[in-house]
């Protein structure tokens, strides 16, 4: 049974939820997001439509971000311009295999969240998203505080500059819950170069 909601396939795995316990209850501030009025969720059919569909389609394996089962998940994001620029919200979710140091997290699944949030906000460069419209061609990530195995964090991207085919991205990693002199606590931040296809435009 695959669900055709966005947040892809609701049946995983019988292991899944021993592998990654609290993966099936993001956060309410999450949950609340995505329920809000006006969101705007991306529809990404190779996270959606499981499996089968990815094979059917060129896909050899499982989404290094969006699947599941991956070490380190974000179910989807959203899409908005609060301050003109696209912008993308998601959450993330740490689970066991992810763990480097006793109880947290390698840095490496911070860079790959990076990574992946940089690139699908430039797929949104036009204000739709526009699936392998183009590609990440440099990222600059700066680890601010570890992160703990079983963390739900929030992912952000918002595009802050385009010159023809060159669009720049700046990201974060937050936790909204664990605040300091009232702003949530960083714990990755990042600029990346993202370069849409010369197809892609007219510029």
């Amino acid at each position: 049974k695959i669900a055709r909601g966005w947040h892809g396939p609701v049946d995983a795995p019988p292991a899944m939820t021993q592998q990654h316990p609290g993966r099936d209850s993001p956060p309410v501030w999450w949950t609340d997001m995505a329920a809000a009025d006006g969101a705007a969720p991306l529809r990404v059919a190779e996270w959606e439509n499981g499996p089968e569909w990815r094979r059917e389609n060129g896909w050899t394996g499982s989404d290094f971000v969006h699947a599941q089962t991956a070490p380190v998940h974000i179910p989807g994001y959203l899409l908005d311009s609060p301050g003109g620029g696209p912008r993308l919200v998601g959450a993330a979710h740490f689970g066991p295999a992810a763990e480097s140091h006793r109880g947290l997290c390698h840095g490496g699944t911070m860079c790959a969240l990076m990574d992946d949030v940089i690139g699908w906000c430039g797929f949104c460069a036009s204000g739709t998203c526009e699936p392998w419209s183009g590609f990440t061609v440099q990222i600059d990530t700066s680890l601010r505080a570890p992160v703990a195995v079983g963390a739900w964090l929030r992912v952000e991207a918002t595009i802050v500059r385009r010159e023809g085919r060159k669009v720049w991205v700046e990201a974060s990693l937050s936790d909204p819950l664990a605040c300091s002199d009232g702003r949530p606590r960083v714990h990755c931040e990042a600029k990346g170069l993202f370069l849409i296809k010369k197809e892609d435009t007219c510029q």
